[in-house]
């Protein structure tokens, strides 16, 4: 009988598997909720996810069931060959699958709500059939085994076959966040951090140290970052702008006794605003009651596009539960009476529901939120404040509502769940995908703080707010209902363009709800319509308004209607915010001709009317009918200044002052129309010719405008949207003489005014404005074939001296924003001159605009100035081979000063991490023999940088910034490991006065034998004090990167051998202290505690030999044939050498003691020999 642990007791301490490091996700849940239509409803809910132990037998046979509200998955123990799915039917919509990865069988079960996943690693097989073995012994014993759901043991994992390895679960996508942080130390278990790339595990041996280094630094920030086991985190990235709320309808505890809909929608309960934020989600719920209804899928739906501004505390989910059924509840609810054919169902109000959204929207964006249930009341209040009952509940009039009592069968009145997800909604879905699997979108009325450019929209959301209406003698007031369609000019109703709600098919037209016996009915209901562009500048909506009767034989009967049009006179779409309409008097629909009634004005606003034509309809000026619009379209525009500028061919004369106003707009508006709009501006901008015109100037600052309105985070997803217009729209070949003089002027303008924010504007903007004044040239140069090349550059040329003079001038601080706004674009516009310049033009504008900076500049001068380095080296200036060569040059020059004087030190290091990153990879794409121009760009730096980078490291050792020790030296053993012989060679014969000519180099390095010591010495001193301290300036648990460290140290160690033996060993040459510096640096890597391999497991020992090799015996035959070297000269180290040749002989290698021993007779010998030298006469 297997033993199976309760999954709804979160505390699982006492049970006999569960130990200290035991590796489960106590975050995953599984919620089968309501599935039976008992009233209990019974759900199972796991606060523990469980791995899983093969229980015996061959083959796989997964099961699930449902125990006692215990989930058990029994499985067999060939499980690693196998994929299978079944699926149980006493558990609805559940299912197990067992999958395999590479590397890693997958465990998964779930349903369509909820969703889990084991990762188990295949290299605790060995230790699961050791257990099986154990449990069958046991059973042969007679003893009790503990089942098939089980832990892995914790205390076994120091004599299993995973010693070494911490990294035991992984996320079944890149783009999911894992169950566990990737990399995660546990201390306790004394475990090593496994660097990661993704989800795969880095080797060493194909990725650079310095890419290494920072694997291991964000693995470490990952572990620091993540909670306490069972927490689900995100990697600390980019802020989020968009959020999206899952809902899901569990319960509805009412029995109405008519068929009922329930209406949700979120809304903006601040006493400022008090609005709607998105449409309605539609849940239908027969007469019978919940049971029908729990047999549809229909009740879940995600509300999209929240922003961080709607995620407040004012936010709540609104609930309006509306009754379908006759006008009368009494009626409705009569014994045995059911709606017919002949039935009129009106929609009538029932109660309001408002719940808070308080505990959702205080979330923590590093961490996967949770489903969370709530369940709150439904209230009623009289019929004509229902409109607003939602707002009397938010502000607790209490003396105006009551709540509804709910059915015995359920005391909770409405329940529902819901869950916040982050991040744009197509990486929601990949992320959720079992959330997105049949729910309705929900959207927000209005755009989202970021808009993508791939979102089309065209919804118009229309509110029927309220109505007045004539009393008709003294008869009782009228049950009004409101039928709403669209009809396009010719007068036809335009089909399926109506949402009454998401969930809800589209109709043709609408239906309101109906208040009883109210001539002053307000609905307050908010439909989303969709009418085809093509149909949308003739369409109109139309409101026809019927009286209904209480009696199910008489038919509504029209008494009059209104209508608005969808578009202005002067082409701009209907404007937001309310509308007055006027009511026109007909009780016959086959006199309500459009054709007829489009002549007369739809409001006292409209200017559509036609005065002189009689009207056939009465209007009573105490009549009215009022709505609210909002227009949600990436089509449509209801800017009327937007619209001027389109059109200014048509009103030349009021060209200006389209730009002035258009010059004021900051809203979507321009982006929507972003290609129409910039085609207008380029028109107005240049004559035909080329040359300006009135209008150039203002034109040049609308179009910074809109350049820095992309720069936006609600628009900054357009810029590829741009870029496909510069490259397959733009049509503007003369454009780029006006643009180079319009920069050049805010240049030179710098210093005559006070009125700066149009020039950091402009500079903010020199990316897009660069790509015009290049596409343009080139479209030019294509014409007329390359003609006016040398005037083009001159201007060009022209223009960086202005940007560099003003690069000189003291920074003020408004000066400051300017300066280093174009620093900031100068690394990509640079980039793209690449394509109509020469190599060596491109060398004289880069170092022209870098040395233009002073040297006392501020400090956030100065990191503009280094941040467009690293721009270039990160972008594609640096993937060329010639410009690469230039632009490290440039580079190092700039880096040796900040090193000398060392400030900035943080973005040097960032930026010679970035270097030799992409030396690393070229070296590695030329493969093993790297090209010529490579080979130059790496003696450069190793010349340039390198004596100064020891000393930075040296100085920053006593006392500086550790986690800036750590980066540098990082940097230090990257450029060390892409040298090879010859960049050593060339380095000695620098120092040693020996380059060609007999000249010093451009690296500040002098040419005598002294400085050669010095630098061998320095090297030495830095390699010393690393190893003495175990490598301390890297974590405990970064044993992959000491080890990569120590293999570069020992390859480094075998090449200033060289100089010793070749420089420093002549009789008159000979350093015994240097010597005796290396002896002693090569003694303690050997003894080291990082390259004691016996400590270690097998297997983690095996990895390393198989990667590295065991190093210490490296580096002791180095020794030895060093010693070897010494010849007569080894006097000078007996007997102070013995104690680190003992200690060389510690090493379990035979071979090296055996060749170490030798080295003791070898010191006797010496020493007898001096001795009777010094003894003869």
């Amino acid at each position: 009988m297997n033993e199976a642990v309760p999954l709804d007791s979160p505390d699982l301490s006492d049970h006999p598997r569960a130990v200290q490091g035991a590796i489960v996700e106590q975050s995953l849940r599984i919620d089968r909720t309501r599935m039976d239509r008992s009233a209990t409803r019974a759900r199972m809910h796991a606060a523990t996810a469980l791995l899983v132990y093969p229980s015996g037998g061959s083959g796989v046979k997964p099961r699930l069931s449902s125990i006692n509200d215990t989930l058990l998955i029994d499985m067999g123990s060939d499980y690693r060959n196998h994929a299978h799915t079944t699926r149980q039917p006493k558990t609805k919509d559940f299912n197990i699958s067992i999958g395999n990865e590479p590397g890693f069988p997958v465990v998964s079960c779930g349903n369509r709500s909820r969703k889990m996943t084991f990762y188990v690693p295949l290299n605790h097989h060995q230790h699961l059939q050791q257990q099986q073995q154990q449990q069958q012994q046991q059973q042969r014993h007679g003893t009790t085994t503990t089942g098939a759901l089980g832990w892995f043991d914790g205390s076994n994992v120091n004599g299993s076959s995973i010693v070494g390895s911490r990294d035991h679960v992984r996320s079944s996508s890149s783009s999911s966040p894992s169950p566990m942080t990737f990399g995660m130390s546990d201390p306790k278990l004394g475990l090593d951090l496994v660097p990661r790339l993704g989800t795969l595990a880095v080797d060493p041996q194909k990725i650079g140290i310095v890419s290494l280094h920072q694997v291991h630094v964000n693995s470490a920030e990952n572990a620091k970052a993540a909670s306490n086991r069972g927490t689900l985190r995100r990697k600390a990235g980019k802020k989020i702008h968009t959020h999206h709320l899952y809902f899901c309808m569990r319960d509805f505890g009412h029995r109405i006794g008519d068929d009922a809909e329930i209406h949700f929608h979120l809304y903006d309960g601040n006493s400022n605003r008090m609005r709607a934020l998105s449409e309605r989600f539609l849940v239908r719920i027969a007469r019978d009651g919940f049971s029908t209804y729990v047999e549809t899928s229909h009740n879940c739906t995600i509300f999209t596009d929240l922003g961080t501004s709607d995620l407040n505390q004012d936010l709540y989910l609104i609930a309006n539960v509306m009754r379908v059924g006759k006008m009368l509840h009494s009626e409705s609810v009569k014994k045995g009476d059911k709606l017919t054919a002949t039935t009129h169902a009106y929609r009538r109000p029932y109660g309001v529901g408002v719940l808070p959204l308080n505990d959702i929207v205080q979330f923590d964006y590093s961490v996967e939120s949770e489903e969370k249930e709530f369940s709150f009341k439904i209230f009623q209040c009289e019929e004509k404040d229902y409109h607003q009952l939602h707002e009397l509940i938010i502000k607790k009039a209490s003396g105006k509502f009551q709540p509804i009592n709910a059915s015995p069968q359920g005391q909770y009145g409405l329940v529902v769940s819901m869950k916040l997800l982050h991040g744009e909604l197509c990486q929601a879905k990949l992320e959720q995908p079992i959330l997105f699997q049949g729910a309705a979108i929900t959207k927000k009325i209005g755009f989202p703080d970021v808009i993508m450019p791939g979102d089309v929209r065209n919804d118009l959301f229309l509110t029927l707010e309220r109505g007045e209406f004539e009393r008709v003698g003294i008869s009782t007031a009228k049950n009004i209902e409101v039928t709403a369609l669209v009809l396009d000019e010719n007068g036809r109703v335009v089909q399926e363009c109506i949402a009454i709600a998401s969930g809800s098919p589209l109709q043709a037209h609408y239906k309101s709800m109906v208040l009883y016996h109210n001539n002053s009915p307000a609905w307050n209901e908010t439909i989303r319509m969709f009418v085809p562009i093509d149909k949308f500048s003739k369409a109109h909506v139309r409101f026809e308004f019927r009286s209904c009767s209480t009696r199910d034989k008489s038919d509504p009967k029209l008494f009059g209607f209104s209508f608005a049009r969808l578009m202005e006179p002067g082409g701009a779409t209907i404007a937001d915010g309310a509308h007055e309409l006027h009511v026109y008097k007909c009780e016959d629909i086959l006199k309500v001709q459009p054709n007829v009634y489009l002549r007369l004005p739809c409001s006292a606003a409209d200017r559509h009317s036609q005065g002189d034509s009689p009207s056939p309809y009465h209007r009573s000026s105490k009549e009215a009918f009022y709505v609210r619009t909002v227009l949600c379209s990436t089509k449509l525009t209801q800017n009327g200044d937007l619209l001027s500028l389109l059109q200014w061919r048509n009103r030349p004369e009021g060209i200006q002052d389209s730009l002035q106003r258009v010059l004021r707009l900051h809203n979507e508006e321009l982006i929507k129309f972003l290609q129409d709009v910039l085609d207008a501006l380029f028109a107005l901008f240049s004559t035909d010719d080329g040359n300006s015109t009135p209008h150039s100037g203002l034109v040049f600052h609308v179009l910074v405008n809109i350049f820095s309105l992309m720069q936006s985070s609600k628009f900054q997803h357009f810029k590829p949207v741009m870029d496909a217009y510069i490259r397959d729209h733009f049509a503007a070949p003369l454009v780029y003489q006006g643009l180079l003089s319009s920069v050049q002027h805010l240049a030179d303008w710098l210093t005559t005014t006070d009125n700066l924010e149009p020039i950091v504007q402009c500079f903010s903007s020199l990316e897009f404005i660069f790509k015009l004044i290049i596409q343009s040239r080139k479209l030019f140069a294509h014409a007329s074939g390359g003609q006016y090349e040398d005037k083009f550059k001159n201007d060009l040329f022209s223009v960086f001296t202005s940007l560099n003079g003003m690069l000189a001038v003291q920074s003020t601080v408004q000066i400051l924003a300017t300066q280093e706004a174009l620093l900031s674009n100068a690394g990509v516009v640079f980039e793209q001159l690449r394509t109509i310049i020469t190599r060596a033009e491109l060398e004289s504008l880069v170092r022209s605009m870098l040395d233009a900076v002073p040297k006392d500049a501020q400090p956030a001068l100065v990191q503009a100035k280094l941040k467009t380095i690293k721009d270039m080296v990160s972008g594609q200036l640096f993937q060329d081979d010639e410009l690469r060569s230039v632009i490290l040059a440039i580079a190092c020059k700039h880096l040796r000063v900040h090193l000398a004087r060392r400030d900035e030190l943080r973005l040097c290091t960032e930026i010679l991490a970035e270097v030799l990153i992409k030396l690393y990879e070229a070296r590695a794409k030329t493969g093993e023999k790297p090209s010529n121009t490579i080979h130059h760009d790496l003696d450069t730096l190793f010349a340039s940088i390198f004596p100064i980078l020891l000393q930075t490291i040296n100085i920053l050792s006593n006392g500086g910034n550790e986690s800036l020790v750590c980066s540098l030296f990082a940097v230090k053993l990257g450029l060390l490991q892409l040298l090879d012989e010859s960049h050593y060679q060339r380095m000695w014969d620098r120092q040693s006065g020996a380059s060609p000519g007999g000249t010093t180099t451009g690296s500040g390095i002098g040419g005598s034998g002294k400085e050669l010591r010095d630098f061998i010495q320095q090297c030495l001193a830095i390699f010393k004090d690393m190893l003495e301290q175990d490598w301390m300036i890297f974590s405990k648990d970064w044993l992959v990167m000491k080890m990569a460290a120590n293999d570069v140290v020992r390859r480094t160690l075998e090449e200033l051998a060289k100089p010793l033996v070749y420089r420093f060993l002549g009789p008159h040459s000979f350093d015994s202290q240097l010597w005796w510096s290396y002896f002693s640096v090569a003694v303690i890597f050997l003894t080291q505690p990082s390259l004691q391999i016996e400590q270690y497991h097998e297997t983690r020992r095996r990895k390393i030999l198989s990667t590295h090799g065991d190093m210490r015996v490296m580096m002791g035959f180095q020794i030895l044939s060093m010693w070897a070297q010494l010849g007569e000269h080894k006097l000078h180290f007996i007997p102070s050498m013995v104690g680190p040749f003992l200690e060389v002989t510690l090493v379990p290698e035979p071979a090296l003691r055996k060749a170490t021993f030798t080295v003791f007779y070898d010191m006797m010998q010496c020493e007898q020999v001096g001795a009777v030298m010094f003894s003869s006469p």
